[in-house]
């Protein structure tokens, strides 16, 4: 029976996702979502209470184990050069996917008529990110680092880095995804310009 209801869940996952990515988070309807499953709206309230509960279990299937990876990838065995490229590679590659970009591009547009923006955040690159805070603040704490910088700002400063080049352009489909090339390469130039401000 546990089964049965894990697919039955996982089904529900995936056609919201496509009607999420089709029609956007406001035209979607846990009536839609309902009448593609073949069921009731009380079977689809069985799992999942609202239409934000839903679209946070779609975030979290649509490759962001791939991004939570990434930011456990930081390795305080490592170098901090070698973990922070490490870090970086994955970081981009997994956030320069169209799954992700959708994701990203629905909460924008709803982040100024509900709490789904401020949910998303916490839920995800808050958390990502508190990660990365936590191993520059290791760093700092053995001086590899300035004492006097602010985990949490310099988390965010290497993110500008990171994002400076490419997010932006690829988010507004102006690019395609680099090559592993040229994320290394930006990664690479991120990565030293972070280290000679804050070292």
């Amino acid at each position: 029976m546990r089964v049965k209801t894990e697919e039955k869940r996982q089904a529900i996952i995936e056609i919201a996702k496509e009607a999420f990515f089709n029609q956007g988070f406001e035209k979607t309807s846990m009536s839609y979502i309902s009448q593609q499953l073949g069921g009731s709206k009380a079977t689809l309230y069985n799992y999942f209470s609202s239409k934000d509960e839903i679209f946070y279990a779609v975030m979290e299937s649509s490759a962001t184990e791939q991004i939570a990876n990434a930011f456990h990838s930081l390795n305080q065995a490592k170098d901090i050069r070698s973990s922070m490229l490490e870090f970086g590679i994955n970081y981009l590659d997994s956030i320069l996917t169209p799954e992700i970009m959708a994701i990203h591009r629905m909460v924008m547009a709803e982040a100024g008529k509900s709490e789904l923006g401020k949910k998303f955040y916490e839920k995800g690159p808050k958390q990502g990110w508190d990660n990365v805070c936590r191993f520059l603040a290791s760093r700092i704490a053995s001086n590899e680092l300035r004492v006097d910088i602010e985990p949490w700002h310099a988390a965010m400063q290497f993110k500008g880095l990171l994002e400076a080049e490419l997010v932006m352009p690829y988010s507004l489909g102006a690019i395609g995804k680099p090559s592993a090339k040229r994320i290394r390469e930006i990664v690479e130039s991120a990565v030293d310009a972070f280290l000679k401000l804050n070292q």
